[in-house]
């Protein structure tokens, strides 16, 4: 019994296996990017409130939200945006949504293009979706496009950097049914999203500016 336990103890050592469950969480490797509690703050749209306001939110239906849990961290915050100026009852809305997930105990990096890449696969008779790969972003980013008909209906600016992962997310969805509006190019968009980002990720790297709400895993 006891030369069996040493040869599997031998063995799990060997392996790594043994202390697989520690090795993880310091290998993890958010490349400066601190957590932040509150992504409504943090996030950066400069470039967008060029052209719209930020309708506010109600106590009932925040923005955003953060959590930390044992195997990740995330905050997220969604926006909604109305042009300036306009005055139609049933205007266009766009919604921009960035989230930050800060992955503790697994590498997201293997799978990172794949789950990009799926998103091609869920074309439909109204949707259809491209992927194209974006320099100057982290070790690795990708921009995805939504065309919804002959339309630009979303935009995602996906990044990831070491073991932290951003998205930002851009929607549009058109006015009343009698109405004729069209969405800003994709050009112009993806130069707002690109902006922001660069923005929103220099931020990331300062310290939160609260205390973050919620259990703190490494406590």
């Amino acid at each position: 019994m006891v030369v069996a336990s040493v040869t599997w103890a031998a063995t799990l050592m060997a392996t790594g296996a043994l202390d697989k469950g520690t090795a993880d969480s310091a290998a993890a490797d958010f490349k400066g990017y601190r957590f932040h509690h509150d992504m409504c703050e943090t996030a950066k749209l400069k470039s967008f409130q060029q052209e719209y306001r930020i309708q506010e939110s109600s106590s009932d239906n925040p923005d955003g939200y953060s959590s930390r849990q044992k195997g990740l961290d995330v905050s997220r915050c969604s926006r909604t945006l109305i042009e300036h100026g306009e005055t139609s009852k049933t205007p266009p809305t766009t919604y921009v949504s960035t989230t930050v997930t800060w992955h503790k105990k697994s590498d997201p990096a293997p799978e990172f293009a794949s789950e990009q890449r799926t998103w091609e696969d869920q074309k439909s008779g109204t949707y259809q979706y491209e992927v194209s790969p974006v320099d100057g972003f982290g070790d690795e980013a990708y921009l995805i496009k939504e065309e919804r008909g002959d339309s630009l209906g979303r935009l995602m600016l996906e990044v990831r950097a070491g073991w932290m992962t951003y998205e930002m997310s851009w929607s549009w969805f058109g006015g009343g049914i009698d109405e004729d509006f069209e969405p800003p190019s994709e050009k112009t968009v993806t130069g707002w999203m690109k902006k922001d980002t660069r923005a929103t990720l220099a931020a990331l790297k300062k310290p939160d500016s609260k205390k973050a709400p919620g259990r703190d895993p490494g406590a």
